[in-house]
């Protein structure tokens, strides 16, 4: 204002005036669309990293058969797909010459990574951090001749919401064996979740229960003490009890 209409406005001759001014609002970014990366011509670099984390050929195979795994042409890293049915709906990368770790943009978390059992509708679901310690806790059960065949998700991290996603899917699912990091964040976000589940009514009916790593912090830990082991003891099982 001018000087005379703030004197007046000081001395309380006027009353001040004020003008609203509609600041323009900041615009959203729209949220980028998935895309698969492009896939390299060959998986030989994910066959060589899965086979050097002591994962078998029969479920590499499995799940490069099924879609759910593939070599990037770009990186060359892993690729672990997500699916809403047929449909990729997620995916995530890990480096197979280092600690590379990331989702690719625009991924719906809901679909993370997940193998599926051997036979249609089975009622057990196993849950893991990490797309590897999936495929690690399969080989495991293999080696120990463990007979469980369930599903296998890997919530890509701590967060609940793949897992809730999936138990809205599969209604036939009855029993969840929370088998997360043997580490502290591990150990926190499995107290979470199954609070989570506890407080929801819709999860009432299920069996929860809590199967740690046997060995090191995760199941691709236990993996490779368990092959280590059959290396020095070939005729002889692994004595801790891996099953679920």
């Amino acid at each position: 204002m001018g000087f005379v209409s703030a004197v007046q406005t000081l001395t309380g001759e006027v009353a001040p005036s004020y003008q609203k001014v509609s600041l323009p609002k900041p615009r959203a970014s729209p949220p980028k669309p998935f895309k698969l990366p492009e896939p390299n011509r060959n998986n030989d670099r994910v066959y060589a990293y899965l086979r050097g984390r002591s994962i078998g050929k029969e479920i590499i195979n499995r799940c490069l058969k099924a879609g759910l795994l593939y070599e990037s042409a770009k990186t060359h890293r892993c690729v672990f797909v997500g699916k809403d049915g047929n449909i990729p709906k997620f995916a995530c990368e890990r480096g197979t010459r280092d600690n590379w770790k990331k989702d690719i943009a625009g991924s719906d978390k809901r679909f993370s990574f997940y193998l599926p059992p051997q036979r249609e509708r089975r009622t057990g679901l196993a849950v893991f951090e990490g797309a590897v310690d999936t495929l690690a806790h399969y080989e495991v059960c293999r080696l120990r001749q463990s007979k469980w065949d369930g599903y296998r998700l890997s919530l890509g991290g701590t967060s609940s919401k793949a897992l809730v996603s999936f138990l809205e899917r599969n209604p036939q699912i009855r029993s969840v064996a929370l088998c997360l990091d043997n580490d502290e964040a591990g150990r926190n976000a499995t107290k979470r979740i199954i609070g989570e589940l506890a407080s929801d009514k819709r999860f009432s009916h299920l069996r929860i229960v809590v199967k740690l790593p046997p060995v090191g912090k995760d199941y691709a830990d236990t993996l490779t003490a368990m092959q280590k082991q059959n290396e020095r003891t070939p005729n002889r099982h692994h004595q801790a009890d891996f099953s679920i």
